[in-house]
């Protein structure tokens, strides 16, 4: 069996002091980028989500539309209703 001396017990503890360090800064570092994607994902979601119910006024106003008038011109479209998904 072989003994380890202090000098060898110091490099160790060190060792892993060290790997845990590593270890905390990686899931620190990972969390920290799983915040980031959550709020760029809540920012979208915000967003089409206006513009659903948009949209949905909209097809309302047509349809309210075509039951009192039945022709042109159609109404126009609410301001962000037609603007593209990043």
């Amino acid at each position: 069996m072989i003994t380890l001396g202090p000098e060898h017990w110091t490099a160790i503890i060190l060792a892993l002091i060290t790997l845990f360090g590593t270890v905390v800064g990686a899931i620190f570092t990972w969390l920290g980028g799983l915040n980031k994607r959550t709020a760029e994902m809540r920012s979208r979601l915000e967003k089409l989500e206006r513009r659903d119910r948009l949209s949905w006024l909209y097809i309302r106003s047509l349809i309210d539309h075509a039951y009192r008038h039945g022709a042109l011109p159609l109404p126009e479209p609410p301001d962000g209703w037609n603007e593209k998904d990043d």
